[in-house]
């Protein structure tokens, strides 16, 4: 049985993985600040269908980078060769469905396509295939055991924070006067368009107070009352 501080002091290897071998940098700093600038200013109440497109690309663009440093540092086939293997052509392959269901606008790619999760296992994996970290029960179990706690970590950060500037200023304008508070276009005005759908938003908008005056049929159409 794998004690709690041995797997505690596994993924705390596996952070500080980028001080022993730098080359691994180029991958995991882009990695790290895309995740932070995406999860917030994007994706704080969850994520797109564009982005989510965006995240699958860089499972990918991941995937490939794990399956050339195996190729790099081929030594032989074996167990632990046939893991990374498969998990790197499986995260090529996911990347590729998160891509193919965001273009289909699927909703299951805004629980599977988020950028938290995608940038969590690509950072506790990528010090695995530049062989910093072996590949072993505790080091799977460390990463499972810590998935939840980065989740709620990143989920804190963003409610801390509250909404950016940007997301304040889209509440606004939705919250505000609406489509009635939006004026049309000058283009529109011009075709005499922009000025009808105003009309006709504020007809919707605001009901007539002031029913239509039937007169007598007898009124004179013409000219001033007979008595004038």
């Amino acid at each position: 049985m794998v004690a709690p501080v041995e797997i505690l002091t596994t993924f705390g290897q596996i952070l500080a993985a980028p001080s022993k071998n730098f080359e691994m940098l180029w991958i995991l700093v882009p990695v790290y600040l895309n995740w932070i600038l995406t999860d917030y200013y994007q994706e704080r109440k969850g994520t797109s269908f564009g982005n989510a497109m965006s995240n699958g690309f860089v499972a990918i663009w991941v995937g490939l980078d794990w399956t050339r440093q195996l190729a790099t540092n081929f030594s032989g086939l074996g167990g632990a060769f046939a893991v990374k293997l498969a998990v790197g052509v499986f995260f090529v392959i996911f990347g590729l469905a998160i891509m193919f269901e965001s273009a289909k606008a699927q909703p299951i790619v805004k629980y599977l396509g988020r950028i938290r999760e995608v940038s969590y296992f690509i950072i506790v994996a990528t010090p695995i295939y530049y062989n910093v970290i072996p590949i072993n029960l505790t080091t799977i179990l460390a990463i499972l055991v810590f998935f939840p706690v980065w989740y709620g970590i990143g989920e804190a950060f963003d409610r801390a924070f509250g909404p950016s500037a940007g997301e304040q200023k889209e509440e606004m304008e939705k919250g505000g006067l609406g489509d009635l508070g939006k004026m049309p276009e000058f283009s529109d005005l011009s075709a005499g368009a922009g000025m009808n759908q105003f009309g006709q938003q504020a007809q919707n908008q605001y009901p007539a107070q002031y029913p239509q005056q039937n007169y007598p049929q007898n009124y004179p159409q013409q000219g001033l009352p007979p008595q004038y």
